[in-house]
This record gives C-alpha cells, sequence and structure tokens, in this order.
C-alpha cells in the first residue's frame, strides 16, 4: 500500500507537473499569439490605409480621367467644327477665285471695248457716221407726223459733243 500510495503521489506530482507544463505551454503560445495577433493588426492596418490610399488615388485617376475625357470630346467636337468652317471657307474661295476670274475676264473685255470707243469717238469722222446713224435711227422711228407728242417735242435736239485725242501707244 505504500508503494501505491507512492506511486499515487508520482503518479500524481508527475500529472500536475505535466499540467503545470502544459499551461505553461499554453500561456506561452497564448502570448506568442497575442504578439502575432497584434503583428497582424498592424499589417492589416497598414493593408487598410494602403487600399485607402489607392483607393483614392484611383478616384483621382478616374476624375483625371474623366475630364480628360471630356476636354478630349470637346476638341474633337472643336476639329469637327473647323473642319465643317474649313470646307465651307474653301468652297467660298473657290467660289470667289472663279468669280474673280470672271471680274478679271468681264475687266479684259470692257478695257477692250472701252479701247475700241476711245479710238471711235476720237476720230471726227467715226463720230460723223455715228451721228448720221442716230438720226437716222431717230427719223425710222419717226413722229409719226407729230411735231409734239404726248407733250413733248419730237424734233431733234443739239448736242455738244467735246473730243478728245487718244493717247499715242
Amino acid at each position: 500500500m505504500l508503494i501505491k500510495k507512492i506511486a499515487v503521489i508520482l503518479l500524481i506530482s508527475g500529472l500536475a507537473f505535466a499540467a503545470y507544463k502544459y499551461i505553461f505551454y499554453l500561456k506561452e503560445n497564448i502570448r506568442e499569439l497575442e504578439s502575432q495577433k497584434q503583428n497582424l493588426l498592424q499589417e492589416l492596418e497598414k493593408e487598410k490605409n494602403t487600399v485607402e490610399k489607392l483607393r483614392v488615388k484611383n478616384e483621382l485617376f478616374k476624375n483625371n480621367l474623366q475630364a480628360v475625357n471630356k476636354r478630349l470630346n470637346k476638341s474633337f467636337l472643336e476639329l469637327r467644327l473647323l473642319e465643317k468652317k474649313s470646307a465651307e471657307l474653301n468652297s467660298r474661295t473657290a467660289l470667289l477665285i472663279a468669280e474673280n476670274s470672271s471680274l478679271q475676264e468681264d475687266k479684259v473685255r470692257l478695257s477692250e471695248e472701252n479701247e475700241a470707243l476711245k479710238s471711235t469717238l476720237t476720230s471726227i469722222t467715226e463720230l460723223k457716221a455715228i451721228i448720221r446713224d442716230l438720226k437716222r435711227l431717230k427719223r425710222q422711228e419717226g413722229n409719226r407726223g407729230f411735231l409734239i407728242k404726248s407733250g413733248e417735242s419730237t424734233s431733234v435736239s443739239k448736242v455738244k459733243i467735246e473730243v478728245m485725242p487718244a493717247p499715242i501707244k
């Protein structure tokens, strides 16, 4: 029985020692897990801050992208309007060029006509011929026997013509 008591005491003391060691081991594990928990919480907080910074940066990029997109759309719209204006101005320019060439042709024709008339009007013999033709036309129209028709004289009135010599070429 003594042996049983000693064995029970040894068993109890061994069990107590094992329980003490187990409790000490658990406390160490708890401390270590608490330390890891603190480290993980700190890392989690850092990651949350990083994620928040990235979210803010992403939001800024989105806003910048939207602003750039709006400016780009506005620029394309302005470009289209300018292209339309350019096309309109090109067509107007083409019309003006055509009109200008027509006017230059008219100018050349009128200058030639003017020169012909100047040469005709500076020659006394040609002026006399023109006056004769005008008198003949007036007589052909005739007054139908009336000296005064509709309150106006139908007789030929005198015309004063000044002749200037043409410049010598």
